[in-house]
């Protein structure tokens, strides 16, 4: 091959891999750690930019994993600006992720250029380093530690060095890619014949650089370098791993297939080429037997390593698909100078293919270039409003069901949510490798009468259930059911007949608010005093939500019926409701808000979004403003005077999540923004300032706003 065609598809294949991932960076959705990483980011960027290196070294967040690649994000960061948004600080993660992945493209191509090009499109590498993960930097490392170590001539000359630079900088950053050491002893042992000073030398020197990068090591090694070691150790047994349910032979699947296809079919819009890649590479281990023993060293080790280790995740797969590569490289280039042996072919095959005049090439590029112009920019928006958004599902987490009704914050961090399947008190993980908390309750392991709950509330260390069958109370100890009353002959419920539990809320008496289907009830702790259209000033016995304004003399207590408004004047004891002047749709009321400016905002299945004013009623509905749909189910005031108003079309299924500031209505789908187009159910707001979206068919979904 000719010098200026080898550089020409050396250009080509970084092309390709830049092209690739920089669609990756801005399409593919935040993945799992990616706000845990960018988070610590954030934690050393502050600690670097007061020039408290103590606290670079002694950072307590994500210490399981070596600090060197969270400390470059950092460093990204504080490159950005004074106080960059989330959104900015997680484009440039990713960059900076991408361009190292890129360059290990670029050096694979360099030693090989077709296994460079493959590496170029391996969706896994391409997904791993594209976002914020810690892949990128070990990925390149590993490589150039071994393919240095093929150039050297000597124990002690520069390749050697730079071989051992990037072996302490692969440690540097992340265990798990440290089964390299198998092909690059091999190499210097069986290929180099290394002395054995010069091998002291070179893991001396690695070591150095290891310990050089990690700061998390400065003050204590030994102590702390055991325990990132023992973490991996208990973490590859702990309830994560085995809920997983990856059977032992997973990394084969990861590699065998292009799961990234599958997961993101938006992002990896072409045929992935795993598959085919692994395919050739078991041939071609064969050959690489006889001319590059070595690589099959580095994939024997590197398959061993990840079918032993039980954590099965699959960017893990990073540390193989070099090798991988390289013997399908060796497969496809034997096979090529097999079929080039029948010239007669070859030579029929240039008769027959027609070659198109350069005019063509360049229509056919000008076009090229127009489509994935306007396409791009097509899409900018929405890869923008994807930051900052992730989810909860029944199939990336232990969420018992994609269905949440209600959502509340719950002790710390913690929080509340009422799912079709049960209650969950979910709590985050202490550090990003150890799993978030769930602890789920069903009728079957609880005091829960009921297994669909519909609201949640929390008063001090109690927390409330109100389910289809009931009401139930939990102090983290013990269990009580509020069912049957006694005495009765037919089953009551608060003093009630039976009938579901749809909405409870407290009051700044400490008093338990329940809005039930077949009136309300409010509980001072000892008895329960009840609500019917009959006894009270109830405008219906269906109470589908509540909302509580706190007054000197005593609540305000409204309740959103199935046929209107009714308020409760605590102090008086005074009944007022509206029927006439208010439009409750075909469904009623199912949610209300009092917001900063004591406004009543109320939520109707049918009639649009009402506000009350204090004085008159005043709707917003499709004919008379750009509110969604007319069905409202949840609303919640995300900042003062700006509300999120989740909306769903009345015989469909989905839903359109849209912000209101009083004037503007702003829409969230999934072509603008993370939202998943599921009908949203319920708001809540947690420790971090995260917003939280209980929906009808798509578990939780979790907003960041910008920092």
């Amino acid at each position: 091959m000719n010098h200026r065609r080898r550089w020409g598809i050396l250009i080509f294949i970084v092309l390709l891999a830049v092209l690739l991932r920089a669609w990756a960076v801005m399409r593919l959705p935040i993945d799992f750690d990616e706000p845990a990483y960018l988070e610590a980011a954030f934690g050393y960027a502050d600690a670097i930019r007061s020039g408290d290196w103590n606290a670079v070294s002694d950072y307590a967040g994500n210490r399981e994993h070596p600090a060197l690649v969270k400390v470059l994000y950092g460093l990204v960061i504080l490159a950005l600006s004074d106080n960059p948004s989330t959104l900015v600080a997680g484009l440039a993660g990713r960059a900076f992720s991408a361009i190292l992945g890129t360059l290990a493209v670029l050096v694979l191509a360099l030693f090989d250029p077709l296994a460079g090009g493959m590496l170029a499109a391996h969706t896994l590498a391409i997904k791993y380093t594209s976002q914020v993960y810690l892949e990128a930097l070990p990925h390149l490392a590993s490589v150039v530690a071994v393919l240095a170590l093929t150039r050297a001539e000597s124990g002690r000359d520069r390749w050697v060095w730079i071989s051992a630079l990037a072996l302490g900088v692969t440690a540097a950053s992340k265990f798990a890619y440290l089964p390299i050491l198998f092909p690059i002893l091999y190499l210097a042992v069986w290929v180099k014949r290394l002395r054995w000073h010069d091998l002291l030398l070179y893991g001396v020197a690695a070591a150095a650089v290891f310990w050089l990068l990690n700061p998390t090591l400065w003050h204590d090694p030994f102590s702390r370098l055991a325990d990132s070691v023992f973490f991996h150790v208990r973490y590859s047994s702990g309830p994560r791993v085995e809920l997983s349910g990856y059977p032992w032979y997973q990394p084969l699947y990861w590699i065998s297939r292009a799961p990234p296809s599958q997961w993101h079919p938006d992002v990896f819009f072409y045929l992935g080429l795993d598959g085919i890649v692994f395919l050739l590479a078991l041939p071609g281990l064969y050959w690489e037997w006889r001319e590059r023993r070595w690589v099959v060293v580095w994939a024997v080790a590197s398959i061993g390593a990840l079918l032993l280790w039980p954590t099965k995740w699959p960017q893990y797969t990073l540390v193989l698909t070099p090798a991988l590569c390289l013997a399908a490289s060796s497969a496809a280039r034997h096979l090529y100078r097999k079929l080039k042996e029948h010239d007669d072919y070859w030579t029929w095959a240039r008769q027959m293919i027609p070659v198109p005049p350069l005019s063509f090439w360049l229509i056919l590029g000008a076009l090229g270039l127009l489509v994935v112009g306007i396409y791009t920019s097509a899409t900018l928006e929405q890869t923008l409003g994807r930051i900052g958004w992730s989810a909860l599902t029944t199939d990336n987490s232990l969420l018992p069901s994609d269905t949440v009704y209600a959502i509340a914050g719950g002790d710390g961090a913690q929080m509340v949510l009422g799912t079709g399947r049960g209650a969950v008190l979910w709590s985050p993980p202490e550090a990003t490798d150890l799993p978030d908390r769930w602890l789920i309750y069903t009728a079957s392991n609880s005091g829960l009468p009921g297994n669909s709950v519909l609201a949640v509330a929390r008063d001090g260390p109690v927390y409330w259930f109100g389910t289809e069958a009931g009401l139930a109370r939990y102090d983290g100890a013990e269990w009580q059911q509020f069912g049957t009353g006694a005495g009765s002959t037919e089953p009551q419920l608060l003093g009630l007949p039976t009938a579901p539990v749809y909405d409870l809320a407290v009051g700044s008496d400490g008093r338990l608010w329940a809005a039930t289907g077949a009136g309300a009830a409010v509980y001072n702790g000892q008895t329960w005093t009840s609500f019917t259209a009959t006894t009270s000033g109830l405008v219906d016995n269906r109470v589908l939500s509540l909302a509580i304004g706190p007054h000197p003399e005593g609540d305000q207590v409204w309740f959103g019926t199935g046929d209107g408004v009714s308020r409760l004047d605590t102090a008086s004891g005074t009944w007022t409701s509206f029927s006439s002047d208010f439009d409750p749709g075909w469904g009623g009321v199912p949610d209300l808000l009092i917001d900063s400016l004591d406004r009543l905002w109320a939520g109707t299945l049918g009639g649009g979004l009402g506000l009350w004013d204090g004085n008159t009623w005043q709707f917003y509905r499709t004919s008379n403003s750009d509110i969604p749909f007319n069905s409202v189910e949840a609303l919640a005031e995300v900042e003062p005077g700006v509300l999120w108003v989740g909306t769903a079309p009345p015989a469909e299924v989905g839903g359109v999540l849209a912000a209101f500031d009083g004037k503007t209505w702003t829409t969230y789908t999934t072509r603008n923004s993370g939202f998943s187009g599921a009908e949203p159910l319920a708001f809540a707001e947690d420790a971090r300032g995260r917003w939280w979206i209980g929906t009808r068919t798509a578990g939780v979904e979790i907003y960041q706003p910008e920092r």
